[in-house]
């Protein structure tokens, strides 16, 4: 039996556990397959009370972007090519571009969520977050340089049922390289690592990885088994630990969806009081209020860095669908097109690759 990797035991040092944990609400899990040369892929679920009526935005080169409705909000064109999901058709949330890094919105709340330093920077606000970071650069190490040194984060919640004033951002390349980007009062905290695998929900980073610590040579009776967010990725680090070596593209792909539907909900799961709280609050903004079918991983994305595929797989359906980004034309001048209703594919009769439907 593999062991965990240790090489964050410097970061571990004086971390307090949290006792707050997420609720299955806005849960979420990222999980990341880079031990393998040629074998770079990841994979997130969404675990809401809806699907969020999810959109394939496929966005060229040279697109005018703005990082919110701030005064002083950073302006750009898009240097990448890229493929994302949008919640509601408004929010990015999950997505990759076509140099091969990817990044991930998922819920998370730790006092303020407005960054405190970098005034004088350009500010990004929440729904921009992902944009600005797939749009820019190539490499992991590019975007932290630039949420470092660059822009200032702003929290700023949209009317619509995903909540996403409250989030952190997990990203990976196709080096293998990872980074998790949390606000905790005010502060941005980037953890910058190619063995930060999974991420889920609060508590922060730090304090996951020392209650992670605690797992490093448990047997696999030992990993719990539960929902809450450190549970959950205590578990996704374990089950990656194990992967073997894949043969080819689709182990690859069916091995790291193995793992991130090990921690996945049930549709329906029951809610708790805070869990009902929060549904209640945001589903007033549901667009398509008929598909909350209750608490529940409504839908699970994979990202092909390797290969340059992204596949999207709904709890709807039985199948998944993809696209290959190596088939997008991502020149300057072409339109931005978008596959509306992607949870709705099986309905309407869509399989494989769905770059067809992309209008």
């Amino acid at each position: 039996m593999k062991k965990f990797a240790s090489s964050a035991s410097a970061l571990l040092a004086g971390a307090i556990l949290s006792a707050s944990l997420t609720t299955g609400a806005q849960a979420c899990t990222r999980a990341f397959m880079n031990m393998y040369p040629g074998y770079m892929v990841s994979a997130r679920n969404l675990d809401f009370f809806g699907p969020v009526d999810p959109a394939l935005v496929i966005t060229p080169r040279g697109v005018a972007h703005n990082g919110g409705d701030n005064p002083n909000a950073a302006q750009w064109q898009t240097r990448y090519g890229s493929v994302v999901v949008y919640a509601d058709g408004v929010f990015p949330m999950d997505g990759m571009n076509e140099k091969g890094l990817a990044g991930h919105t998922l819920f998370y709340m730790n006092g303020s969520q407005v960054q405190q330093d970098n005034q004088d920077k350009p500010v990004l606000e929440s729904r921009a977050w992902l944009s600005y970071i797939l749009d820019n650069y190539a490499t992991v190490d590019q975007a932290v340089n630039a949420i470092r040194n660059d822009v200032r984060l702003v929290a700023a919640r949209l009317p619509i049922d995903y909540a996403s004033d409250t989030k952190h951002i997990a990203i990976e390349d196709v080096s293998g390289d990872s980074a998790i980007i949390e606000i905790d009062n005010g502060k941005v905290n980037v953890y910058h690592d190619k063995n930060y695998r999974v991420m889920t929900n609060p508590p922060s980073y730090a304090q996951q990885l020392k209650n992670l610590a605690k797992y490093q040579n448990a047997k696999r009776s030992d990993i719990p088994g539960g929902l809450e967010a450190d549970e959950r990725l205590v578990r996704a680090s374990y089950d990656l630990q194990n992967l073997p070596q894949p043969d080819n593209k689709n182990q690859a792909q069916g091995f790291i969806l193995s793992v991130i539907n090990n921690v996945a909900y049930p549709i329906g799961s029951p809610a708790e009081p805070d869990e009902q709280k929060v549904s209640d609050m945001y589903e007033k903004y549901s667009k398509r209020p008929e598909q909350n079918k209750g608490i529940g991983t409504y839908w699970t994305a994979i990202s092909d860095l390797s290969h340059g595929e992204y596949h999207f797989k709904s709890t709807f359906a039985a199948s998944q669908v993809w696209v290959s980004l190596h088939d997008i034309n991502f020149s300057q001048g072409q339109p931005v097109r978008q596959i509306k209703h992607l949870n709705d594919y099986a309905q309407k009769g869509w399989e494989g690759n769905i770059l067809a439907q992309a209008k």
